[in-house]
């Protein structure tokens, strides 16, 4: 693969200028190739797409640009349906005598699928007239199905041009080189694969994503042109997955490396508290009580201090409630099976029922509780959205289990 790093791709608050610049040090030290500047909430990269980027953020571009020899920076552009060549050379022009190496053309999430053709001479105009390399991300980017857009987007499109992918799904729990194959089918070169992971935004906000990379076929690795990786909008939360990323590029094992990585940060509980059933780092259904003391004991208190962002907070403080609500089940049981259900018994089920129940009512998901929802979403052959019943997942959380065995039955 030719091309290996991140896509600051997601919808939330973009990272800070130092973060990219240290993710920028990241890929370096990991022999990765690109940081793509393209977070949906960027306002010049969208809403405001016509305006020209700031002198501050042409400053921005050519430090991150200048960080680090081998990583090259790339600037994305989501171009209204009205944008000429003109309008969109006059915009990326300045980012690329800024330094950018590349220009991405970010088509997705919009109601284009009529415009196969007009991205297309969009592209080969940026490439003719910047002299830079040129991406895109087409309106139907996953999937494994001919559409009307792919056909006219491709049709003569110049093989230099990198063709991005998700994979079959939008998220993807597995991405198979077979698939991968098909697209390159689709689209006449292999593809360039934006891997939605460990990205949480959207309708997945209330997850949080520190578990390691997996289902990710080996053999992608010689039939896509690369693969980009869509963080968290928690820059330092979504070092492990991407620590699992980069072992995958190397062919090492990335859960091995996945579990040094929590283990040297301290993450290990938290990640294992954010887990889900299908995880490879999910902890089972009926984990004992020493478990959950040392899930208890383990967890930090306060996210700055583990070197986690700040916003992550909310996880801890559930993970530490629901723990803390185990453990008390758990010893509440044990009292009413040595006892009998007596008045003391009774007054703390009502008191356990009422704190389990405020922890159920948390906004964000611990301990694999749902419901879980995800855009499992493929692409048909006309480019429209297709659900999955994978998208939707009603799991109860691994507390509420111990919680039921402490009330009466």
């Amino acid at each position: 693969m030719r091309i290996t790093g991140v896509v600051e791709g997601f919808y939330g608050a973009p990272w800070s200028h130092q973060q990219r610049l240290d993710w920028i040090d990241r890929l370096h030290r990991w022999g990765m190739t690109h940081y793509v500047w393209a977070a949906k909430e960027e306002p010049r990269h969208r809403d405001d797409w016509r305006e020209p980027f700031t002198d501050a953020e042409l400053d921005g571009f050519a430090e991150l640009a200048g960080h680090r020899t081998g990583v090259d920076l790339a600037v994305g552009l989501t171009p209204g349906p009205e944008a000429t060549a003109e309008d969109v050379m006059a915009k990326l022009g300045p980012a690329v005598d800024a330094g950018a190496a590349v220009v991405v053309l970010s088509c997705d999430d919009l109601p284009a699928l009529d415009a196969g053709g007009d991205h297309r001479d969009l592209a080969h105009a940026l490439a003719d007239r910047l002299g830079c390399t040129v991406w895109i991300v087409p309106t139907h980017y996953c999937g494994v199905d001919d559409s009307p857009y792919l056909r006219s987007l491709c049709n003569g499109l110049d093989p230099a041009i990198e063709v991005m992918w998700t994979g079959r799904h939008v998220v993807n729990a597995r991405i198979h080189a077979s698939e991968a194959a098909r697209w390159a089918e689709l689209t006449g070169r292999p593809p360039l694969v934006w891997d939605n992971a460990p990205v949480n935004d959207g309708l997945m906000r209330e997850a949080l994503h520190l578990g390691p990379l997996t289902g990710r076929d080996p053999a992608l690795r010689d039939v896509c042109a690369g693969v980009l990786w869509n963080p968290m909008e928690f820059a330092l939360a979504s070092v492990a997955t991407m620590a699992s990323a980069a072992a995958w590029v190397r062919g090492d094992d990335p859960v091995a490396a996945w579990a040094d990585e929590v283990a040297a940060r301290g993450w290990a509980q938290l990640a294992a508290a954010t887990a889900f059933p299908d995880d490879a780092h999910w902890p089972g259904t009926n984990p004992d009580r020493a478990w959950w003391r040392a899930m208890h004991d383990g967890l930090p208190e306060r996210a700055v201090d583990a070197g986690l962002d700040e916003s992550v907070q909310p996880w801890i403080d559930a993970a530490r409630e629901g723990a803390a609500i185990a453990l008390a089940a758990i010893a509440l049981a044990d009292r009413i099976h040595e006892r009998g259900a007596d008045t003391g018994a009774t007054l703390r089920q009502f008191g356990l029922t009422g704190r389990w129940r405020d922890w159920r009512r948390n906004p964000v998901l611990t301990f694999g509780a749902g419901p879980r929802v995800r855009p499992v979403l493929t692409q048909d052959h006309r480019g429209e959205f297709v659900g999955d019943p994978a998208a939707f997942v009603l799991d109860d959380p691994i507390v509420d289990d111990l919680v039921r065995r402490a009330l009466p039955s």
